[in-house]
């Protein structure tokens, strides 16, 4: 049995998806349905139980997670212990990612934090804020850049053993295509939208959140077009002027196509992005060495030019 199986059979146990736990593997999907079958073969039971749908842990299978989710823990501190004494030349790090920060700053963050540590390999996963918590507690990701809107999202209360350290705080505006018959219009109430048809962002994320919130209090349901986990996707529907959406001021004005902000009354709530990681990964010497080239290059590359504070990890 190799640790990397068991690493197989944890992501596809939480996932419960083999497209979606291939991606994050970044494996081809047969591959992935090879190892679990091979895995089984040599334990002698079923793990999961496979419908047309969907798949689910059996018993065995339930089993089989705590196990192997506390073996792959124990590794990855065997792991960082030995790094400890060799020294931040060579390393794994898991880093969860918002798709809205990949479109500005975290690329240039990243080519800067590679050169200066070329040996340590680096995972990215992108999904939605309350997604990846749940990953970061569980310990299959390192370190998380997150998403809070105002004191409305997330609504899970974080574990006391969870980090934080603030990057950066920005308005949170509603997109509009050039052409759209809101883009003249300076100031628009919550209200005024009841008849528009929105785009959304998957279930998990603040930005989705935020706009059902204001809906909600004002007593509607948003008439939704289309839902996406892709921000580039939704901008550039928006921009063609197909729905309109809540999008963060970065993003708004990113090189691309044109797409007119526009505020609305009652205001939006900020949206702040924290670097988060568990108090448990802080010595490992990879996400210790990451957590302090990130201070370091926001301090020198800062991610909006009113840097509202430098992040303090």
């Amino acid at each position: 049995m190799e640790l990397r199986h068991l690493h197989y059979f944890v992501v596809l146990a939480h996932r419960q998806h083999f497209t979606q736990a291939a991606e994050e593997l970044a494996i081809a999907q047969p591959a992935l349905s090879q190892q679990i079958q091979a895995l089984e073969r040599e334990l002698g039971v079923r793990l999961f139980e496979r419908t047309s749908r969907r798949i689910q842990l059996t018993p065995a299978g339930e089993a089989l997670l705590v196990k192997a989710e506390r073996l792959l823990n124990d590794a990855d501190q065997i792991y960082a212990e030995m790094q400890a004494f060799a020294g931040v030349t060579r390393g794994r790090l898991r880093i969860g990612l918002l798709s809205s920060l990949a479109i500005e700053w975290f690329p240039g963050l990243l080519a800067r934090f590679h050169e200066q540590y070329p040996g340590i390999e680096f995972i990215l996963h992108e999904d939605v804020t309350e997604q990846m918590l749940g990953q970061l507690h569980e310990g299959t990701l390192d370190v998380l850049f997150m998403l809070k809107i105002g004191k409305i999202f997330p609504e899970i209360t974080l574990d006391k053993r969870i980090k934080t350290a603030h990057i950066l705080t920005e308005p949170l505006l509603l997109g509009v295509a050039p052409h759209h018959r809101l883009a003249q219009q300076k100031e628009l109430t919550i209200t005024d939208l009841q008849t528009e048809e929105i785009i959304l962002f998957k279930p998990g994320s603040g930005l989705r959140y935020a706009i059902i919130h204001l809906a909600q209090q004002a007593g509607f349901t948003p008439r939704v077009l289309f839902e996406s986990g892709d921000i580039s996707f939704i901008r550039s529907l928006v921009a063609r002027g197909v729905g309109i959406s809540v999008l963060p001021q970065s993003v708004l004005e990113a090189a691309g196509e044109t797409i007119v902000p526009l505020n609305l009354i009652p205001q939006l709530p900020q949206r702040t992005i924290l670097l988060a990681w568990h108090q448990q990964k802080a010595s490992s010497p990879t996400v210790k060495a990451f957590l302090d080239f990130v201070y370091q290059d926001i301090e020198e590359y800062p991610w909006t030019q009113n840097q509202q504070q430098t992040p303090h990890i």
